[in-house]
């Protein structure tokens, strides 16, 4: 296996034989096939290669956390920095796991059993470690090597240097890589043209031009929309009050699905999803995005979305579109407002979780 190791890029000489010497000094019969795969990923870790996810902490949780993401950041041979890792439990309980990847703050809601429990959330664990791909135009992900996730074996390899360690009867069962890069704006941070510029910085020029597309459109098409099809009195002053008054609007025009898909490019229905998204901007501190994708069958791409202006760990993001579908199918009060809400709770869990980091940092 050694000799694998480095034909296929995955150790160096001298790693493969630091690792043969320490199997070879505990009575490892290196002659013999490996009757499990415990020994081959011991042979990773004697080669000084990988890490392991423990299937519980040796000290804190927060130092537990810390020192996965340094080790698996180490992989990238560099290219990936980890630091300023923390737990914040901000007023209400809520946990998140704070962490930078080269300069740029990432987080991940928590949950953990108790305020003594040294087992990780895996789903948080899974995530950030996911985060600490290389990404850019470095084509490694993580592997997990054993069955189990607890006490497993990580490698970061090609998808070529993991089909070569298949043939050693490793299983491979999960792969890790959310392909970020490591583009910072240049706008002043937490404002909305910082969004604004975060989202370019890491669009397809595909979506760029979509987005482009749409908000261009934006002013004239609502007011196409208001003149041919609100009645007179509409408030059209992006309030609560006025969604309330365009739910009515649109339960009136559509009397179910089929009705919405009978009217297909309704003009009517598209300013509706412009004038719900708008009145989000107004409301609370949020953005249009624009994800294209040539994969039709993924949920909620190719179409303009709102998202809050918090990090993708707090969650506030919803469309227009389905939205409004949802109340044509549904017939409920209140099915544009709640889900649009949730952008603004993103935002205030975010505000109140940056509370509480700057405050158990003594800072002001």
């Amino acid at each position: 296996m050694a000799d694998t190791l480095v034909r296929l890029g995955i150790a160096t000489d001298e790693q493969a034989a630091a690792g043969l010497a320490e199997a070879a000094g505990i009575g490892m019969d290196l002659d013999e096939e490996f009757e499990d795969t415990d020994e081959l990923t011991f042979l990773l870790g004697e080669c000084g290669l990988g890490f392991q996810t423990p299937e519980k902490v040796s000290g804190d949780l927060e130092e537990g956390y810390e020192e996965l993401l340094l080790d698996a950041a180490a992989c990238s041979g560099g290219s990936v920095v980890v630091d300023d890792v923390q737990l914040v439990t901000d007023e209400d309980g809520d946990e998140y796991l704070h962490f930078r990847r080269n300069g740029r703050s990432i987080w991940h809601p928590a949950e953990h059993l108790s305020d003594s429990t040294r087992y990780m959330d895996w789903n948080t664990a899974f995530d950030a470690i996911g985060d600490l791909v290389p990404g850019n135009d470095d084509p490694r992900g993580f592997y997990q090597l054993d069955e189990e996730s607890y006490d497993a074996w990580w490698l970061l390899l090609t998808p070529d240097q993991a089909e070569g360690l298949k043939e050693f009867g490793l299983p491979l069962p999960v792969q890790l890589g959310n392909r970020m890069r490591d583009l910072i704006p240049a706008e002043e941070p937490e404002t909305p043209a910082w969004y604004v510029e975060d989202d370019r910085l890491h669009a397809s020029e595909e979506s760029r031009r979509r987005l482009d597309d749409w908000l261009a459109s934006m002013d004239a098409a609502l007011d196409r929309w208001r003149t041919a099809h609100l009645p007179d009195g509409f408030p059209f002053d992006y309030s609560l009050e006025s969604l309330s008054q365009l739910e009515r609007l649109v339960l009136d025009r559509f009397d179910g699905p089929a009705s919405l898909e009978a009217a297909a490019a309704d003009e009517f229905f598209e300013g509706a999803v412009r004038y719900v998204g708008e009145s989000a901007l107004r409301l609370w501190p949020c953005r249009w995005t624009y994800r294209h994708s040539d994969d039709t069958s993924s949920v909620f791409t190719n179409e303009p979305m709102i998202r809050s202006n918090a990090p993708a760990g707090f969650a506030g993001e919803f469309s227009p579109d389905y939205v409004l579908r949802t109340l044509v199918r549904s017939r409920t009060s209140d099915a544009v407002r709640e889900p649009m809400e949730r952008v603004g709770e993103a935002v205030a869990r975010y505000r109140k979780t940056l509370h509480a980091r700057t405050a158990s940092k003594g800072l002001s």
